[in-house]
């Protein structure tokens, strides 16, 4: 026992005064020390006295005590203080140190425990010393004797015990009878070498209690028990006398599971699998790396030989009649695992044992969503106005990275929960595969874009690939796999294969009404039921057609066409919630670290695996809906992203929903002063599309947008009704403003393309680039002869910019000044009284050249947010990552140059307009900012629609005139009117959710109650009773935070409306007034 605690010399030393006559040349102070004392106890023999010895260490001061420059107060005594060495936290405060408010802004000497590495940095040669005195045989003072006999030589002393005894042969075998385990350590003339307690003539005894011989034991040598201390030999004495107790039945009575049940000859402790158990959950250790470990263990030298072979055996030459025990522990881990499984379960309570366990019965359900036999009301499907906070919530995805190698066959290596837990049964998925692969169509023509999902369905593999990957069903907004929802994938995602997990899912105590999220939902959800009518009659569903919602997850929704972001957006469908559906995706990261280990497997020892790990993460995730982890005062949209518990969600979507439905109401008043009757008819379409999604989507814009070629054919029209008289050229004044934006256009092409040049072109081209520049001079002096007739005043600034151009040069056609109007305004070379319409055309022009660059932008950050996504799921390797790079530089190249576009184009917009005092786009089109650059990103879970606006670029349309004012704020007013009622449903859902949650607990420990009555076995009564009390305080600690959750409400959820009608006539003043 230790004990360390400083000691000072003399009373508190006064404050250090530095003086001005303090010379350097006088010779310095002695080095500060710091004095500790060093207590060792110990205890002689079987004595109950103790002895101490005490030691005074002088150490130098580390100077971590920082001088004050105030003068140190009177009441201040140091020595009164607690030390920082009893309380390594403390810190004196300002009363306790008697400075008044002046004195407190003075720092305070920090205390030695706030910096332990530095204090242990200088005792680093103590530590090292004490090490090294434990390598020794004898204490100062010592005579070698047996500490507990106090007569023969001690000699022999056990690592894995807490005291440093040394003792005899006899004593140490009588005092580890129960612990044959233990490392054991024997003094060899000069040092300690390892020993065993079986050499040392312990026998483990099985079959009886401690004390109590066997008559007849069969004692086993070198029987192998693995620990997580290491692979050890031990001498195993099983009972052979009358009982007639088999040996593995003894083995498991001592907590040692046997590695064959017909005379074995190794074991492995409960507490070494429980542990590997839960290393492989939390860190995705291997039964390799965590098998070899034990072996360096044992042996990390290589000289001594552990019964197991390393990976450097040959290298050592160490004989084949050591037994490999990897492949025992890997057979082992799997048995251990399936039956804890079974245990916990309660399948050794139901009277028809492991083989009347029913399919999916292994797996772990979702407290919070609805079970209809569990947690629902008893007539929940009559409540028609509640019945949408009873639909069960899935996600469908694919992961390709859990794939599988052609390795071993079901036959040879079969899965021990056949259907029990979270994989399909494989006998009858098999059977579905074969019997139904040439009857449902392998390809189905797509209407979105061109997915992986879709396209490479049937094409994706790898060659020595049994399995490419596995797909999966989980509750899409709790993150948890539903049971039975797991199978293999022989290429990609092809409709055979998930339309069998979807189906066998909802044979789960499913219930009549679902929302279901797939990335693909636009193109699955199409022919799904025509498929079903195909299946035999146990993979038909209860849930009719009309009961289903089908959506696209949040983040996949850019990828697709416009119109399936309409009509598959979870912002925009009723009764939903905030729900994202991106939970598959998080599922699969806590996953996907089992890739490497999982893929060389065979396929049983695969699926229990994955299994296991399944039921482990909704475990976690299942004790913790409960909890609460978000820190207070979070902003919404960031606490919204970290909120992982139901709890967390509630307090975040109560802020939010106050605050959503206020903006709403505001905004909808400022919109009837003027639009009163259209906000009726917007909320009318509205209340059709929810209930009819064929129905006009009052979210989508109906208007045409407006283009730079229809806007040449509007100027054509009206030229063509102009008498003939004011056309001054073959070439009318549109066609002229048309053609200088097309010349103005070419010339920053040809720049960017000598720009590409670099220093290293070919001849060929450089060739190119001017045969191009060329041709563009060409077309730039025939458009400036047409310029002299419509805009002469140009005429003199092309003269005086030939003038300025050295002798003998040329401008470059990319340099050569166009004048337009909107450059030529700022020159005054245009008069705007006489010229007013080429600098209308030019505005005009100009406008469906903005429309059209910021269609291009959009366009292109939508291109750059799927590659972004598909280069990091798809893309393995450098040469595929090479080019995704190269694809994805050149979309941001693109991006860049409709940047530069647009602000070109609005500087000279915002020129023509104040000359034809015109500006009536500017509630449409803004200054566009680097800030304003940025991809959909509401549909990231994050920064969503429901937290931020959008960059104005997405918001705006220009149509023109007020029938595209009247379709803006229409589509503005949804979408505040969708974010106000997806909060609601969120506080609803969580309300029920947290509702559900505690009936579920409540039922689980009546049920285990129950169990205890099933079984008369030992063992199974008080293993019952002990799990219902579990659940029992699971249930008590979610009541106790519902309870605290609804005192912080300053009012009830209730008192939220939530039907579209209720929202609508509510008022601003109305709801401050109930807050």
């Amino acid at each position: 026992m230790l004990n360390y605690r400083p000691k000072k010399h003399g009373q508190a030393r006064p404050a250090r005064e530095f003086k001005e006559k303090d010379r350097d040349d006088e010779p310095a102070p002695p080095p500060q020390l710091d004095h500790y004392q060093h207590t060792r106890f110990s205890l002689k023999g079987t004595s109950t006295r103790s002895s101490a010895r005490t030691t005074t260490l002088s150490l130098p001061s580390l100077g971590l005590h920082r001088p004050s420059t105030a003068v140190e107060h009177p009441r201040f005594a140091p020595e009164l203080l607690p030390s920082s060495f009893l309380d390594p936290d403390y810190a004196p405060s300002a009363e306790l140190l008697g400075g008044d408010e002046e004195h407190s802004s003075t720092r305070t000497p920090r205390p030695l425990g706030d910096h332990p590495l530095r204090v242990w940095c200088s005792q680093r040669s103590v530590f090292l010393d004490e090490m090294l005195k434990l390598d020794a045989f004898e204490d100062d003072g010592d005579d070698g004797i047996c500490d507990a006999c106090t007569t023969s030589p001690g000699i022999y002393r056990c690592l894995s015990c807490v005291d440093a005894r040394r003792l005899c042969q006899t004593c140490i075998v009588d005092e580890h009878a129960c612990s044959p385990l233990h490392r054991i350590e024997e003094w060899r003339a000069s040092f300690f070498c390892k020993t065993t307690l079986a050499e040392l003539g312990l026998s483990f005894q099985l079959g009886h209690k401690l004390g109590t011989p066997c008559p007849s034991p069969v004692i086993i040598t070198k029987f192998v028990v693995i620990d997580v201390d290491g692979i050890h030999t031990v001498n195993m004495a099983f009972c052979d006398c009358s009982q007639g107790i088999e040996r593995h039945i003894q083995l498991l009575r001592r907590r040692l599971f046997p590695a064959t049940t017909i005379y074995p000859q190794t074991a492995i402790t409960f507490r070494v699998l429980h542990l590997f158990q839960l290393l492989s959950f939390m860190s995705k250790v291997s039964a390799y790396e965590f098998y070899h470990t034990l072996a360096r263990v044992t042996d990390n030298s290589g000289m001594y030989t552990p019964p197991v072979k390393f990976f450097l055996m040959r290298q050592y030459n160490i004989p084949d009649r050591f037994q490999d025990h990897y492949q025992t522990f890997l057979r082992v881990v799997r048995e251990w695992r399936h039956i804890r499984a079974l245990k916990r379960f309660g399948c050794g309570h139901e009277p028809g044992g492991i083989e009347g366990t029913r399919p999916g019965e292994l797996a772990l359900r979702c407290p919070a969503c609805p079970q209809p036999s569990i947690n629902l009301p008893p007539n929940w499907r009559d409540d028609i106005s509640r019945r949408w906070l009873y639909q069960l919530f899935l996600g469908i995805d694919a992961n390709f990275r859990l794939r599988r190698l052609n390795i071993s066959s079901n036959d040879a290596d079969p899965g021990l929960n056949e259907g029990y837990a979270y994989f399909v049964e494989e006998r009858a998925f098999r059977t579905h595969l074969d019997a139904f692969g040439k009857i449902i169509p392998e390809e189905e023509k797509s209407t979105c874009n061109n997915h992986d999902a879709v396209k490479l369905a049937n094409s994706r593999g790898g060659q020595g690939s049994a399995a490419t990957g596995v797909g999966a069903i989980v509750c899409a907004r709790h993150d948890m796999k539903r049971p039975l929802s797991v199978g293999d994938l022989q290429k990609g995602e092809r409709y055979l294969n998930m339309d069998y997990f979807v189906l066998s899912t909802l044979t789960c105590d499913s219930p009549s009404d679902l929302v279901v999220s797939y990335d693909i939902a636009c193109q699955w959800h199409k022919n799904f039921f025509s498929r079903i009518s195909k299946y035999p009659e146990h993979l038909r569903p209860e849930q009719l057609e009309r009961n289903i919602l089908y959506l696209v997850p949040k983040f996949h929704l850019p990828t697709h066409i416009l119109l399936c972001r309409d009509n598959f957006l979870f912002n925009f469908s009723s009764k939903v919630g905030h729900t994202d559906g991106e939970a598959p995706e998080r599922g699969w990261a806590a996953t996907n670290a089992l890739a490497s280990s999982t893929k060389e497997m065979g396929p049983g020892s695969r699926r229990d695996t994955l299994d296991d790990h399944f039921g482990d993460y909704n475990w976690r995730k299942m004790i913790i809906l409960h909890t609460s982890f978000l820190v207070e005062h979070t902003k919404v949209a960031n606490a919204w992203s970290q909120a992982d518990t139901l709890c967390d969600r509630l307090k975040v979507a109560w802020s939010a929903c106050l605050e959503h439905v206020t903006e709403f109401i505001s905004y909808e008043e400022a919109l009837k002063a003027d639009h009163s009757a259209s906000v009726e008819s917007w909320r009318q379409m509205v209340l059709q599309w929810e209930q009819d999604r064929t129905q006009p989507n009052p979210f989508s814009p109906r208007l045409r947008p407006v283009t730079e070629t229809a806007v040449c054919l509007e100027l054509a029209r009206e030229e063509k009704s102009v008498s003939l008289v004011e056309i001054r050229h073959d070439v009318s004044p549109s066609e002229f403003i048309a053609q200088g934006l097309q010349l103005e256009e070419a010339q920053v092409r040809l720049q960017d393309d000598m720009n590409a040049l670099g220093s290293h072109a070919t001849d060929l081209q450089r060739s190119k680039v001017q045969t191009q520049a060329n041709r563009i001079g060409q077309k730039i002096e025939a458009w400036i002869d047409v310029q002299k007739v419509y805009m002469p005043r140009t005429t003199l600034l092309q003269v005086r910019d030939d003038d300025r151009c050295p002798a003998g040069t040329e401008v470059h056609p990319s340099k050569i000044p166009l004048y337009l109007p909107s450059a030529a305004l700022k020159l005054n070379a245009v008069d705007p009284t006489t010229q007013i319409t080429i600098i209308d055309d030019e505005r005009r022009l100009r406008l469906a050249q903005a429309n059209d660059t910021l269609a291009s932008l959009r366009d292109h950050l939508l291109l750059r947010s799927y590659l972004t996504v598909w280069r990091q799921r798809f893309n393995r390797g450098q040469r595929y990552g090479t080019k995704a790079n190269t694809l994805f530089h050149r979309v941001e190249t693109k991006i860049a140059a409709d940047v530069a576009r647009y602000r070109r184009i609005y500087t000279a917009l915002d020129t023509v307009s104040t000359k034809s005092n015109r500006f009536e786009w500017q509630g449409v089109l803004f200054p566009l900012k680097d800030g304003d650059v940025r991809g959909l990103d509401q549909y990231n879970e994050s920064i969503s629609e429901g937290h931020r606006n959008l960059s104005w670029i997405w918001k705006t349309n220009l149509q023109g005139g007020d029938e595209g004012l009247q379709e803006a704020l229409r589509i503005e007013w949804c979408k505040s009117h969708a974010r106000a009622q997806r909060w609601q449903e969120e506080c609803e859902l969580l309300t029920e959710e947290m509702r559900r949650v505690q009936v579920t607990f409540t039922c689980y420990a009546q049920l285990w109650t129950t169990q205890a009555t099933l079984k008369d076995l030992p063992g199974a009564k008080a293993y019952a009773f002990r799990q219902a009390a579990l659940w029992n305080d699971l249930y008590e600690k979610a009541e106790a935070k519902w309870l605290e959750l609804q005192a912080s409400f300053t009012l009830t959820l209730t008192e939220i409306a939530i039907s579209t009608t209720d929202l609508d006539n509510r008022t601003t003043d109305a709801v401050f007034n109930e807050v």
